[in-house]
Protein backbone atom coordinates (compact mmCIF):
# COMPACT_ATOMS: atom_id res chain seq x y z
CA UNK A 1 0.00 0.00 0.00
CA UNK A 2 1.25 3.49 -0.85
CA UNK A 3 2.62 5.76 1.88
CA UNK A 4 -0.08 8.36 1.22
CA UNK A 5 -3.00 5.99 1.71
CA UNK A 6 -5.19 6.45 4.78
CA UNK A 7 -4.41 3.70 7.25
CA UNK A 8 -5.92 4.73 10.58
CA UNK A 9 -7.96 7.21 12.59
CA UNK A 10 -8.17 8.18 16.22
CA UNK A 11 -10.93 10.39 17.61
CA UNK A 12 -11.26 12.01 21.01
CA UNK A 13 -13.17 14.61 23.01
CA UNK A 14 -11.31 17.88 23.56
CA UNK A 15 -12.52 21.25 24.81
CA UNK A 16 -12.93 24.39 22.73
CA UNK A 17 -12.52 27.99 23.87
CA UNK A 18 -15.95 27.90 25.54
CA UNK A 19 -15.15 24.80 27.61
CA UNK A 20 -17.49 22.74 25.44
CA UNK A 21 -16.48 19.27 24.20
CA UNK A 22 -15.77 18.95 20.48
CA UNK A 23 -14.63 16.10 18.30
CA UNK A 24 -10.93 16.02 17.42
CA UNK A 25 -9.81 13.57 14.75
CA UNK A 26 -6.36 12.25 13.84
CA UNK A 27 -6.03 10.73 10.37
CA UNK A 28 -2.91 8.65 9.73
CA UNK A 29 -1.28 7.55 6.48
CA UNK A 30 0.74 4.40 5.86
CA UNK A 31 4.05 6.18 6.48
CA UNK A 32 2.94 7.31 9.95
CA UNK A 33 2.20 10.95 9.15
CA UNK A 34 -0.76 12.48 10.94
CA UNK A 35 -3.32 15.18 10.14
CA UNK A 36 -5.40 16.53 13.02
CA UNK A 37 -8.47 18.77 13.15
CA UNK A 38 -11.58 19.64 15.11
CA UNK A 39 -14.65 21.45 13.81
CA UNK A 40 -15.84 24.73 15.29
CA UNK A 41 -19.51 25.57 15.79
CA UNK A 42 -21.62 28.63 16.39
CA UNK A 43 -23.40 29.84 19.50
CA UNK A 44 -26.04 31.30 17.18
CA UNK A 45 -26.62 28.89 14.29
CA UNK A 46 -28.48 29.40 11.04
CA UNK A 47 -31.56 27.30 10.33
CA UNK A 48 -29.99 25.86 7.16
CA UNK A 49 -26.66 24.75 8.63
CA UNK A 50 -25.86 21.05 8.61
CA UNK A 51 -26.74 18.99 11.67
CA UNK A 52 -24.39 18.68 14.64
CA UNK A 53 -24.44 15.25 16.30
CA UNK A 54 -24.02 15.14 20.08
CA UNK A 55 -24.75 12.56 22.76
CA UNK A 56 -27.53 14.15 24.78
CA UNK A 57 -28.11 13.00 28.35
CA UNK A 58 -26.57 14.45 31.52
CA UNK A 59 -22.91 14.04 30.60
CA UNK A 60 -21.39 17.42 29.63
CA UNK A 61 -24.92 18.80 29.70
CA UNK A 62 -25.79 16.73 26.64
CA UNK A 63 -22.91 18.16 24.59
CA UNK A 64 -20.60 15.13 24.65
CA UNK A 65 -19.31 13.55 21.44
CA UNK A 66 -18.70 9.91 22.36
CA UNK A 67 -21.19 8.93 19.65
CA UNK A 68 -19.26 10.76 16.91
CA UNK A 69 -16.05 9.13 18.19
CA UNK A 70 -17.62 5.73 17.57
CA UNK A 71 -18.80 6.85 14.14
CA UNK A 72 -15.25 7.82 13.18
CA UNK A 73 -13.65 4.61 14.36
CA UNK A 74 -16.38 2.11 13.45
CA UNK A 75 -17.93 3.53 10.26
CA UNK A 76 -15.77 6.24 8.71
CA UNK A 77 -12.36 4.57 9.01
CA UNK A 78 -13.47 1.37 7.21
CA UNK A 79 -14.98 3.50 4.43
CA UNK A 80 -11.86 5.66 3.95
CA UNK A 81 -9.08 3.16 4.66
CA UNK A 82 -6.85 2.85 1.60
CA UNK A 83 -7.96 6.09 -0.05
CA UNK A 84 -5.31 8.56 -1.19
CA UNK A 85 -5.20 11.34 1.42
CA UNK A 86 -4.13 13.76 -1.35
CA UNK A 87 -7.41 13.24 -3.22
CA UNK A 88 -9.59 15.52 -1.10
CA UNK A 89 -12.59 15.34 -3.38
CA UNK A 90 -12.65 11.54 -3.40
CA UNK A 91 -12.41 11.46 0.40
CA UNK A 92 -15.19 14.00 0.80
CA UNK A 93 -17.36 12.17 -1.73
CA UNK A 94 -16.97 8.97 0.28
CA UNK A 95 -17.94 10.81 3.48
CA UNK A 96 -21.08 12.25 1.91
CA UNK A 97 -22.09 8.91 0.41
CA UNK A 98 -21.61 7.23 3.77
CA UNK A 99 -23.81 9.82 5.46
CA UNK A 100 -26.49 9.80 2.78
CA UNK A 101 -28.70 12.54 4.26
CA UNK A 102 -29.34 16.08 2.96
CA UNK A 103 -28.47 17.71 6.29
CA UNK A 104 -25.64 15.32 7.24
CA UNK A 105 -27.60 14.16 10.28
CA UNK A 106 -26.42 10.54 10.06
CA UNK A 107 -22.74 11.25 10.74
CA UNK A 108 -23.08 14.89 11.76
CA UNK A 109 -21.62 17.92 10.07
CA UNK A 110 -19.21 18.22 12.99
CA UNK A 111 -17.95 14.68 12.38
CA UNK A 112 -17.64 15.09 8.62
CA UNK A 113 -15.92 18.46 8.94
CA UNK A 114 -13.38 17.23 11.50
CA UNK A 115 -12.43 14.23 9.35
CA UNK A 116 -12.35 16.25 6.12
CA UNK A 117 -10.12 18.95 7.61
CA UNK A 118 -7.78 16.36 9.13
CA UNK A 119 -7.42 14.67 5.74
CA UNK A 120 -6.66 18.04 4.11
CA UNK A 121 -3.90 18.67 6.63
CA UNK A 122 -2.50 15.21 6.03
CA UNK A 123 -2.54 15.80 2.28
CA UNK A 124 -0.65 19.07 2.75
CA UNK A 125 1.99 17.23 4.80
CA UNK A 126 2.49 14.77 1.96
CA UNK A 127 2.80 17.58 -0.57
CA UNK A 128 5.16 19.37 1.85
CA UNK A 129 3.40 22.72 1.43
CA UNK A 130 1.26 24.89 3.74
CA UNK A 131 -2.44 24.06 3.84
CA UNK A 132 -3.44 27.22 1.96
CA UNK A 133 -1.05 26.43 -0.92
CA UNK A 134 -2.10 22.78 -0.96
CA UNK A 135 -5.73 23.78 -1.47
CA UNK A 136 -5.25 27.00 -3.45
CA UNK A 137 -2.01 26.63 -5.38
CA UNK A 138 1.49 28.04 -5.06
CA UNK A 139 0.51 31.52 -6.28
CA UNK A 140 -1.72 32.42 -3.31
CA UNK A 141 -0.56 35.93 -2.38
CA UNK A 142 -3.61 37.77 -0.99
CA UNK A 143 -3.87 38.49 2.73
CA UNK A 144 -7.29 39.43 4.10
CA UNK A 145 -8.08 42.80 5.60
CA UNK A 146 -9.05 41.97 9.21
CA UNK A 147 -12.49 42.97 10.46
CA UNK A 148 -12.11 43.27 14.23
CA UNK A 149 -15.15 42.39 16.34
CA UNK A 150 -14.53 45.16 18.85
CA UNK A 151 -17.98 45.34 20.45
CA UNK A 152 -20.10 42.24 21.05
CA UNK A 153 -23.88 42.56 21.15
CA UNK A 154 -26.90 40.31 20.69
CA UNK A 155 -26.44 36.95 22.44
CA UNK A 156 -22.78 37.83 23.02
CA UNK A 157 -23.40 40.65 25.49
CA UNK A 158 -25.21 41.34 28.74
CA UNK A 159 -26.46 44.60 27.21
CA UNK A 160 -29.76 44.23 25.31
CA UNK A 161 -28.32 45.36 21.98
CA UNK A 162 -30.16 43.85 19.04
CA UNK A 163 -27.27 43.54 16.61
CA UNK A 164 -24.63 40.92 17.19
CA UNK A 165 -21.21 42.28 16.19
CA UNK A 166 -19.76 45.76 15.68
CA UNK A 167 -16.54 45.69 13.62
CA UNK A 168 -13.78 48.15 12.88
CA UNK A 169 -11.58 47.52 9.84
CA UNK A 170 -8.24 49.33 9.16
CA UNK A 171 -8.88 50.08 5.49
CA UNK A 172 -5.79 52.30 5.36
CA UNK A 173 -3.36 49.53 6.37
CA UNK A 174 -0.56 48.66 3.97
CA UNK A 175 0.07 45.19 5.40
CA UNK A 176 -1.65 42.62 7.60
CA UNK A 177 0.87 43.24 10.38
CA UNK A 178 0.15 46.97 10.27
CA UNK A 179 -3.58 46.26 10.28
CA UNK A 180 -3.15 44.21 13.46
CA UNK A 181 -1.28 47.04 15.17
CA UNK A 182 -3.95 49.55 14.20
CA UNK A 183 -6.69 47.26 15.50
CA UNK A 184 -4.97 46.80 18.85
CA UNK A 185 -4.50 50.56 19.22
CA UNK A 186 -8.22 51.18 18.69
CA UNK A 187 -9.15 48.44 21.16
CA UNK A 188 -6.79 49.99 23.71
CA UNK A 189 -8.77 53.26 23.53
CA UNK A 190 -12.21 51.66 23.70
CA UNK A 191 -12.53 50.97 27.47
CA UNK A 192 -11.83 54.58 28.41
CA UNK A 193 -14.16 55.88 25.71
CA UNK A 194 -16.92 53.65 27.08
CA UNK A 195 -16.33 54.84 30.64
CA UNK A 196 -16.44 58.49 29.55
CA UNK A 197 -19.61 58.12 27.49
CA UNK A 198 -21.53 55.57 29.56
CA UNK A 199 -19.97 55.30 33.01
CA UNK A 200 -17.67 52.71 34.58
CA UNK A 201 -20.46 50.15 35.01
CA UNK A 202 -21.01 50.02 31.24
CA UNK A 203 -17.59 48.47 30.61
CA UNK A 204 -17.76 44.67 30.57
CA UNK A 205 -16.09 41.88 28.60
CA UNK A 206 -17.98 40.48 25.63
CA UNK A 207 -18.46 36.79 24.91
CA UNK A 208 -16.42 36.93 21.69
CA UNK A 209 -13.26 38.42 23.15
CA UNK A 210 -14.27 42.01 22.49
CA UNK A 211 -16.11 44.39 24.78
CA UNK A 212 -19.79 44.08 25.65
CA UNK A 213 -22.11 46.59 24.03
CA UNK A 214 -22.43 49.60 26.37
CA UNK A 215 -25.86 50.64 25.09
CA UNK A 216 -29.06 49.12 23.74
CA UNK A 217 -29.04 51.64 20.89
CA UNK A 218 -26.99 50.43 17.87
CA UNK A 219 -26.38 54.03 16.84
CA UNK A 220 -24.80 54.83 20.18
CA UNK A 221 -22.69 51.67 20.01
CA UNK A 222 -21.45 52.69 16.57
CA UNK A 223 -20.76 56.23 17.79
CA UNK A 224 -18.81 54.84 20.75
CA UNK A 225 -16.71 52.60 18.51
CA UNK A 226 -16.03 55.46 16.10
CA UNK A 227 -14.98 57.69 19.01
CA UNK A 228 -12.32 55.09 19.89
CA UNK A 229 -11.15 55.12 16.26
CA UNK A 230 -10.84 58.90 16.44
CA UNK A 231 -9.04 58.75 19.81
CA UNK A 232 -6.48 56.45 18.20
CA UNK A 233 -5.95 58.99 15.40
CA UNK A 234 -7.34 56.80 12.63
CA UNK A 235 -10.52 58.58 11.52
CA UNK A 236 -9.29 58.61 7.91
CA UNK A 237 -8.02 55.01 7.95
CA UNK A 238 -10.87 52.93 9.41
CA UNK A 239 -14.33 51.82 8.33
CA UNK A 240 -17.07 50.01 10.26
CA UNK A 241 -19.26 46.99 9.64
CA UNK A 242 -22.16 45.24 11.36
CA UNK A 243 -23.24 41.64 11.79
CA UNK A 244 -26.93 42.23 12.38
CA UNK A 245 -27.98 38.54 12.70
CA UNK A 246 -31.60 39.62 12.36
CA UNK A 247 -33.15 36.18 11.91
CA UNK A 248 -33.45 35.82 15.68
CA UNK A 249 -35.33 39.14 15.77
CA UNK A 250 -37.90 38.12 13.15
CA UNK A 251 -41.45 37.14 14.09
CA UNK A 252 -42.80 34.93 11.27
CA UNK A 253 -46.42 35.34 12.37
CA UNK A 254 -46.44 39.12 12.05
CA UNK A 255 -43.69 39.37 9.44
CA UNK A 256 -41.97 41.99 11.58
CA UNK A 257 -38.63 42.40 13.32
CA UNK A 258 -38.87 42.96 17.07
CA UNK A 259 -36.15 45.50 17.86
CA UNK A 260 -35.49 47.43 21.04
CA UNK A 261 -36.49 50.61 19.26
CA UNK A 262 -39.56 49.38 17.38
CA UNK A 263 -41.30 46.68 15.34
CA UNK A 264 -40.30 46.97 11.69
CA UNK A 265 -41.50 45.27 8.53
CA UNK A 266 -39.06 44.52 5.71
CA UNK A 267 -39.46 47.89 4.00
CA UNK A 268 -38.91 49.71 7.29
CA UNK A 269 -35.78 47.63 7.95
CA UNK A 270 -34.42 48.52 4.52
CA UNK A 271 -35.14 52.19 5.19
CA UNK A 272 -33.46 51.93 8.61
CA UNK A 273 -30.26 50.44 7.20
CA UNK A 274 -30.24 52.85 4.27
CA UNK A 275 -30.22 55.74 6.74
CA UNK A 276 -27.69 54.04 9.04
CA UNK A 277 -25.05 53.60 6.33
CA UNK A 278 -25.48 57.25 5.39
CA UNK A 279 -24.86 58.39 8.96
CA UNK A 280 -21.83 56.18 9.76
CA UNK A 281 -18.84 54.98 7.69
CA UNK A 282 -20.28 51.45 7.41
CA UNK A 283 -18.93 49.51 4.45
CA UNK A 284 -20.62 46.14 5.14
CA UNK A 285 -23.90 44.84 6.56
CA UNK A 286 -24.05 41.13 7.35
CA UNK A 287 -27.41 39.34 7.61
CA UNK A 288 -29.45 42.56 7.79
CA UNK A 289 -32.66 40.63 7.06
CA UNK A 290 -34.15 37.20 7.73
CA UNK A 291 -32.15 34.23 6.44
CA UNK A 292 -34.84 33.26 3.88
CA UNK A 293 -35.64 36.76 2.62
CA UNK A 294 -33.66 36.66 -0.63
CA UNK A 295 -35.92 39.28 -2.20
CA UNK A 296 -35.49 41.67 0.73
CA UNK A 297 -31.71 41.25 0.52
CA UNK A 298 -31.89 42.05 -3.19
CA UNK A 299 -33.89 45.23 -2.52
CA UNK A 300 -31.38 46.43 0.06
CA UNK A 301 -28.45 45.48 -2.17
CA UNK A 302 -29.92 47.62 -4.95
CA UNK A 303 -30.59 50.55 -2.62
CA UNK A 304 -27.08 51.15 -1.23
CA UNK A 305 -23.45 50.79 -2.35
CA UNK A 306 -22.74 49.01 0.94
CA UNK A 307 -21.39 45.46 0.76
CA UNK A 308 -24.42 43.34 1.67
CA UNK A 309 -23.23 40.02 3.06
CA UNK A 310 -25.00 36.72 3.65
CA UNK A 311 -24.04 34.34 6.44
CA UNK A 312 -27.18 32.50 7.56
CA UNK A 313 -28.58 33.43 4.13
CA UNK A 314 -26.01 31.28 2.32
CA UNK A 315 -24.53 28.90 4.98
CA UNK A 316 -21.53 28.31 2.67
CA UNK A 317 -23.81 26.34 0.32
CA UNK A 318 -23.62 26.42 -3.48
CA UNK A 319 -27.36 25.73 -3.67
CA UNK A 320 -28.29 28.74 -1.57
CA UNK A 321 -25.64 30.90 -3.25
CA UNK A 322 -27.23 30.10 -6.60
CA UNK A 323 -30.56 31.37 -5.32
CA UNK A 324 -28.92 34.57 -4.12
CA UNK A 325 -26.92 35.10 -7.30
CA UNK A 326 -30.06 34.80 -9.43
CA UNK A 327 -31.56 37.78 -7.58
CA UNK A 328 -28.33 39.72 -7.00
CA UNK A 329 -29.18 39.43 -3.32
CA UNK A 330 -25.72 40.13 -1.90
CA UNK A 331 -22.20 41.18 -2.73
CA UNK A 332 -20.47 38.86 -0.26
CA UNK A 333 -20.73 35.55 1.56
CA UNK A 334 -19.42 34.53 4.95
CA UNK A 335 -17.20 31.46 4.61
CA UNK A 336 -17.54 28.87 7.40
CA UNK A 337 -16.60 25.31 6.39
CA UNK A 338 -18.43 23.70 9.32
CA UNK A 339 -21.72 25.22 8.11
CA UNK A 340 -21.68 22.86 5.11
CA UNK A 341 -19.49 19.98 6.33
CA UNK A 342 -16.67 19.00 3.99
CA UNK A 343 -13.67 20.95 2.73
CA UNK A 344 -14.60 20.30 -0.91
CA UNK A 345 -18.12 21.67 -0.47
CA UNK A 346 -16.82 24.77 1.32
CA UNK A 347 -14.24 25.48 -1.38
CA UNK A 348 -16.84 24.90 -4.09
CA UNK A 349 -19.09 27.49 -2.42
CA UNK A 350 -16.27 30.02 -2.17
CA UNK A 351 -15.30 29.56 -5.81
CA UNK A 352 -18.93 29.82 -6.90
CA UNK A 353 -19.22 33.10 -5.01
CA UNK A 354 -16.06 34.50 -6.61
CA UNK A 355 -17.24 33.43 -10.07
CA UNK A 356 -20.45 35.39 -9.47
CA UNK A 357 -18.69 38.58 -8.37
CA UNK A 358 -19.02 38.14 -4.61
CA UNK A 359 -16.44 38.72 -1.90
CA UNK A 360 -15.62 35.66 0.22
CA UNK A 361 -15.20 36.51 3.91
CA UNK A 362 -13.81 33.75 6.16
CA UNK A 363 -15.02 33.88 9.75
CA UNK A 364 -14.20 31.93 12.85
CA UNK A 365 -17.14 30.66 14.89
CA UNK A 366 -17.84 31.88 18.41
CA UNK A 367 -16.92 28.43 19.73
CA UNK A 368 -13.57 27.65 18.14
CA UNK A 369 -10.16 26.11 18.75
CA UNK A 370 -6.64 27.57 18.42
CA UNK A 371 -5.91 25.42 15.35
CA UNK A 372 -9.02 26.48 13.40
CA UNK A 373 -7.93 26.39 9.72
CA UNK A 374 -10.63 28.75 8.38
CA UNK A 375 -8.10 31.51 7.68
CA UNK A 376 -5.90 29.23 5.59
CA UNK A 377 -8.90 27.96 3.63
CA UNK A 378 -9.79 31.59 3.03
CA UNK A 379 -6.28 32.28 1.72
CA UNK A 380 -6.71 29.33 -0.64
CA UNK A 381 -9.64 31.06 -2.36
CA UNK A 382 -8.09 34.54 -2.33
CA UNK A 383 -10.35 36.07 0.33
CA UNK A 384 -9.71 39.83 0.63
CA UNK A 385 -11.61 40.35 3.90
CA UNK A 386 -11.80 38.25 7.06
CA UNK A 387 -13.67 38.41 10.35
CA UNK A 388 -10.88 37.72 12.84
CA UNK A 389 -12.59 38.43 16.16
CA UNK A 390 -11.08 40.91 18.59
CA UNK A 391 -7.29 41.39 18.61
CA UNK A 392 -7.03 39.61 21.97
CA UNK A 393 -7.74 36.19 23.59
CA UNK A 394 -5.53 33.25 22.73
CA UNK A 395 -7.70 31.38 20.24
CA UNK A 396 -8.11 34.59 18.18
CA UNK A 397 -4.56 35.94 18.39
CA UNK A 398 -3.10 32.55 17.49
CA UNK A 399 -4.90 32.71 14.15
CA UNK A 400 -3.99 36.37 13.68
CA UNK A 401 -0.33 35.65 14.44
CA UNK A 402 -0.38 32.79 11.95
CA UNK A 403 -1.48 35.23 9.25
CA UNK A 404 1.35 37.59 10.24
CA UNK A 405 3.82 34.72 9.73
CA UNK A 406 2.26 33.77 6.41
CA UNK A 407 2.54 37.37 5.22
CA UNK A 408 6.20 37.37 6.23
CA UNK A 409 6.80 34.12 4.32
CA UNK A 410 5.32 35.69 1.17
CA UNK A 411 7.82 38.54 1.29
CA UNK A 412 7.11 41.33 -1.14
CA UNK A 413 4.51 39.26 -2.99
CA UNK A 414 1.87 39.63 -0.25
CA UNK A 415 -1.08 41.82 -1.23
CA UNK A 416 -3.79 43.50 0.87
CA UNK A 417 -6.95 45.11 -0.48
CA UNK A 418 -6.46 48.87 -0.72
CA UNK A 419 -8.35 51.42 1.32
CA UNK A 420 -9.70 52.91 -1.90
CA UNK A 421 -11.24 49.59 -2.89
CA UNK A 422 -12.89 49.19 0.51
CA UNK A 423 -14.24 52.75 0.53
CA UNK A 424 -16.14 52.18 -2.70
CA UNK A 425 -18.66 50.37 -0.48
CA UNK A 426 -19.27 53.52 1.58
CA UNK A 427 -22.08 55.97 0.95
CA UNK A 428 -20.36 59.09 -0.44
Amino acid sequence: MKSYCISGMKAREVLNNKGCPVLEVDVLSEDGRLGRASASFGISAGAHEVAVVRDGGPRYGGMGVLGPIRLVEERILPALRGLDCRDQRAVDRALLELDGTPDKSALGGNTICSVSLAVARLGALHREVPLYQYLGGALCDTLPLPLFNMINGGPYSAAPTDFQEFHAAPAGAKSFAEAMRMGVEVLQRLPEVIRKRHGAAAYRPGHLGGIGAPSADPREVLATLWAAVEEAGYADRFVLSLDCATSHLFDPESGRYNLNFGRFDTTEMIDYFTELVRDFPIFMLEDPLHEDDFEGFARLNAAVPTLICGDDLFVTSVRRLAGGAALNAAGAMIFKPNMIGSVSEALDAARYAVAHGMEVIPSQRAATSPDDPTAELGLAVGARLMKVGAPQTGERTQQQNNLIRIEESMGGAARLISGEEVRRWLVR
